[in-house]
């Protein structure tokens, strides 16, 4: 069963488990003249409010686009979503107690992550952070656990794009806590991933060095994730002065793997690019950044600029002026797409390191072109 509208997504709670509207009131924290005035359709109430008051009552609101071509971002938002308030298999019991529902909320995550960025997606990533928090002592099912993992991965990984650091660590050591207890090879090695991931955000590199080569210490892991791996300790020994050479060895494994997904394939190519570009081997990484930006058109705006931004700096700090001004426009085309913390930051450092080129013809005009893309405040 699925509603369209949230005065419908009421109406179909009450009637499924007989309630009244002060039984629901009660429910979701509301008062019983809040639930009567949205069930009529007089009171309407913010996205991220419906999201946290329905999944208290085992109810997720997912939003699918109902047209196939590529639309601009606010349009997308603002026209062509189609929302759908779904109610948990298990209604009337906790909804994160459900395996099945804790993995389509995961799955939703990721999915409105690599369309969007992590930002809009941060307060429900906090709320089942919220709501996992007070179940981790009484989950004994293995696979709900698994399933507890994976959905705060994904919200480590949300809270890492929307420059939540700090929250990022404590959500990705709860998908490792929860990992452990689901006896899950894979989804430790996962979790710290993540952790690694986090920590080198935060330019804690030995950390980040740790948590890589203890989840390359795991055993049974799919290449996908021991590419990964690699990828994060190459990236992490390349910060270390004195560490190149083991770095380089460990970008060359992890591009090394073979059967990763095309999505999987590009995604690795473009952040071992990155790692290419710390050591300096700037044609390399450039080459590397330019294929994985333009394989990512097809499947994550988020990914793509990134690698976009990238290979910017990696042409700056290689002197093309040229190169890196038509990059800078592709980018500013790209941002209106997603809301991303570490996008931002991109665009700042990009804006700084090519300043020396402002007055350089197409350059310039191209910085000028990114810089409008920025708010006052610096966000994009």
């Amino acid at each position: 069963m699925d509603v369209r509208t949230l005065p419908a997504a009421l109406k179909a709670i009450m009637d499924q488990r007989e309630w009244t509207q002060g039984q629901l009131a009660d429910a979701l924290g509301v008062s019983q003249t809040w639930v009567s005035q949205v069930s009529r359709g007089v009171k309407d109430t913010t996205m991220g409010k419906a999201i946290e008051l329905l999944s208290r009552v085992g109810w997720e609101v997912r939003i699918s686009p109902q047209m196939e071509e590529p639309v601009e971002r606010r349009e997308f938002l603002a026209a062509a979503a189609s929302v759908i308030f779904i109610p948990s298999e298990r209604a009337g019991a906790n909804p994160y107690e459900d395996a099945k529902y804790v993995n389509t909320l995961a799955d939703s995550l990721a999915r409105g992550r690599y369309e969007l960025g992590g930002i809009p997606l941060t307060p429900s990533a906090l709320g089942h952070v919220h709501r996992v928090k007070d179940l981790m002592e009484r989950v004994r099912s293995a696979r709900v656990q698994r399933a507890i993992s994976n959905l705060m991965y994904q919200a480590t990984l949300v809270l890492y794009d929307a420059g939540k650091l700090g929250q990022a660590e404590y959500t990705g050591r709860i998908a490792m806590d929860m990992a452990v207890l689901g006896a899950d090879s894979e989804a430790q090695a996962r979790a710290l991933d993540a952790l690694s991931r986090v920590s080198l955000e935060r330019s804690d590199h030995a950390r980040a060095v740790a948590y890589a080569r203890k989840g390359l210490s795991l055993h049974d892991l799919p290449g996908s994730r021991v590419a990964s791996l690699n990828m994060r300790l190459g990236r992490s020994l390349a910060s270390i002065p004195g560490c190149h050479k083991e770095a380089r060895a460990a970008l060359d494994r992890a591009l090394g793997v073979s059967g990763l997904s095309p999505f999987a394939e590009a995604a690795m190519t473009g952040d071992v690019a990155i790692g290419m570009g710390q050591l300096e081997r700037f044609d390399e990484a450039n080459r590397l950044l330019g294929g994985a930006a333009e394989r990512m058109a097809e499947w994550s705006p988020l990914f793509r600029a990134q690698y976009l931004g990238r290979q910017i700096l990696t042409t700056i700090r290689s002197g093309q002026a040229d190169f890196a001004g038509d990059r800078m426009r592709e980018l500013a085309r790209a941002i209106p797409f997603i809301a991303s913390a570490r996008v931002t930051t991109r665009v700042t450092e990009i804006l700084q390191a090519s300043a020396k080129w402002e007055h350089a013809g197409g350059v310039g005009e191209a910085r000028e072109r990114l810089a409008a893309m920025q708010a006052p405040d610096g966000r994009v």
